[in-house]
């Protein structure tokens, strides 16, 4: 059928559509990264402690958490978890906003692998770098924040980047519990014309994701570049 055929000409309106969304998928996404990242500073600090028990539990959980589609640690968490509140201890959690869960789900699903980042960085950091502080009289607090975390810091943020990149597109599966974001709008226009211009929704959707993404690498490649600059001047005038 004439109805049926591509047309192009609507992708610039569609995007334009889709794109009115883009603020719940951004506040998804933020909200989601900073509950992640203090997630995973826990996880990572309990890795990296002398106490043999916290350490299993923290590679339990990297492990656990990283071996689980996210797609099934949402249908856990949004349909299993209130369930199990409902009938383990009688808490009626139908009121909590849909957005709510999601930011826990995505920033559970990212804290494993933000943990590890953490982890690695750390390590990356000869000891001998925070001993010299701690022998120039520097509390271990000082030393990790004026020596340790500026080099840590340095050799995550590459990785950082694609991990927010990665966290950014995991929210596209918001859709699945109702939430009205990029993706769930582009369900919404996809139904409305009965699935006839479904290549059309989503190839504006994939043009969104693509432009925000390559914007997400090319921001982060400024950073790493200013920042691992900004640490070569500081060494070089003695600092």
């Amino acid at each position: 059928m004439a109805t049926d055929l591509f047309k192009p000409e609507l992708i610039p309106e569609l995007v334009v559509k889709i794109g009115k969304s883009f603020p719940v998928t951004f506040l998804l996404a933020v909200c989601s990264l900073a509950l992640g990242l203090t997630f995973a500073f826990g996880v990572a600090a309990a890795g990296l402690c002398r106490c043999k028990p916290l350490n299993v539990l923290s590679r339990g959980y990297v492990h656990f958490i990283r071996g689980i589609p996210s797609l099934i640690l949402i249908y856990l968490l949004y349909l299993g978890f209130p369930q199990l509140m409902k009938n383990a201890f009688g808490i009626d959690m139908s009121r909590v906003p849909k957005s709510v869960y999601l930011v826990w789900i995505f920033a559970i699903a990212v804290s494993a692998n933000f943990a590890e980042l953490m982890r690695s960085a750390y390590a990356a950091v000869a000891k001998g770098q925070r001993e010299a502080a701690l022998a120039c009289g520097m509390t271990g607090a000082q030393a990790f924040r004026r020596v340790v975390f500026p080099q840590a810091f340095g050799v995550a943020l590459p990785s950082l980047g694609n991990l927010v990149i990665m966290l950014f597109k995991l929210t596209s599966l918001g859709f699945i519990v109702g939430v009205v974001d990029l993706m769930g709008k582009a369900k919404i226009l996809s139904a409305r014309t009965y699935g006839s211009r479904r290549l059309e929704v989503y190839l504006a959707l994939a043009m969104i994701y693509w432009v925000l993404c390559f914007g997400l690498e090319r921001l982060n490649a400024a950073l790493v570049k200013r920042y691992t600059r900004g640490r070569r001047e500081m060494g070089g005038a003695g600092i």
